[in-house]
Order: structure tokens, then sequence, then C-alpha cells
């Protein structure tokens, strides 16, 4: 079974990153699927961070979780950073 695995923000669901296709043996036969498995970092991206931090950090006093959405300033990453 050959598996693409996608990184998506945990809350807002954005692309975090898309990794290429893990072949498996019957990669490109007719009729063979790619099954695609969901992981979910960090909080949310900086799109929706900023409205987020805005509007429930005057109510709660609280921000996001911190997993570092300000060093990224995109959603696509270099294929050099790779992440586990």
């Amino acid at each position: 079974m050959c598996y693409l695995v996608v990184e998506r923000y945990s809350v807002c669901r954005c692309l975090y990153y898309k990794h290429s296709v893990d072949m498996c043996a019957a990669y490109g036969q007719q009729g063979h699927g790619i099954q695609e498995r969901t992981v979910l970092v960090g909080y949310a991206c900086e799109k929706h961070s900023s409205y987020d931090q805005e509007t429930s950090s005057s109510r709660n006093g609280y921000s996001d979780s911190g997993y570092g959405t300000a060093s990224h300033s995109s959603h696509q990453h270099s294929s050099r950073r790779h992440r586990r």
C-alpha cells in the first residue's frame, strides 16, 4: 500500500507540509490506490493564529500553544527541512 503523508495544523487544518508518496512495489499498477495519512502539527497557521490570538487573548488572556507558528512565514517548507 502506498502512503501520502500530509501535515496539517491541528486547529485550522491548513496545510503545513505535503510529503512525497511513499511507494510500494505495486505503485503505478491499474487499480492501485494511494492512502492519505494526516498528521496534525502545531496549533494554527500564521493566518489563523493571528486572528485567534487577537480575539481569544483579549477575552481569556491565553495565547496559542507556542509551537513556533511565528517562525514559519508560509504554509510550504523547503524539502531540506524534514519534520518527524
